[in-house]
């Protein structure tokens, strides 16, 4: 069971796996969405596997080594990109909000930022991607749509989700807490929310 499982967790050390550009391309169109850049982003040294990166008109990106959609925090890829191609802009809601600190930021109210103080010849030029206006899950995982945003709310919900949700919830609760004292105090109090 162990090696099966093994084999269906994809810790991303493996930078030789990847979907075809093809099945990323048909991904991409059958979402509606337009590829305005599609960089081919190799790495130099032992392991030469290039890989495909969509720069979406919209801001967001995806990349063919699938971590941005199934982790929600950008690639490697992206980063290189971010480094090589003018007018590229990271944004804090390229990362899934599970992984904040404070689940209710206000993503707005952060600007884009870009790499423009690096000044090398070989950067390539790339108009300005507005990315102000996209709900944060849909910059980590473009391939969900805004319909699949607004479900009922009787839905039943993946177990990963609730998971997840519920421990971007509970951080802030646990914050500070470093005694047994403590520990009991707080789950004293969520058994009562109950």
């Amino acid at each position: 069971m162990e090696l099966l499982l093994q084999h269906m967790i994809n810790d991303f050390t493996n930078d030789s796996a990847y979907i075809s550009t093809r099945f990323l391309l048909r991904l991409i169109q059958n979402r509606g969405l337009r590829v305005k850049q599609l960089l081919k982003i190799t790495r130099i040294g032992a392991s030469s596997t290039p890989h495909c990166l969509a720069l979406l008109d919209n801001g967001n990106y995806l990349c063919d080594c699938c971590m941005g959609t199934n982790l929600g925090i950008p690639c490697r890829h992206y980063f290189v990109a971010l480094s090589s191609v003018k007018g590229l802009k990271f944004h804090l809601g390229l990362i899934r909000s599970r992984w904040y600190q404070d689940p209710n930021i206000n993503l707005a109210d952060i600007p884009s930022t870009g790499c423009e103080h690096i000044t090398h010849a070989t950067r390539a030029d790339l108009a300005q991607l507005n990315t102000s206006q996209l709900p944060s899950l849909i910059m980590s995982n473009p391939l969900e749509t805004q319909a699949q945003l607004q479900t009922p709310p009787t839905i039943t919900v993946p177990a990963r989700e609730v998971l997840h949700t519920a421990e971007a919830a509970l951080r802030p609760l646990l914050h500070g807490i470093q005694t047994r004292e403590q520990l009991e105090e707080l789950v004293g109090s969520l058994v009562e929310l109950r």
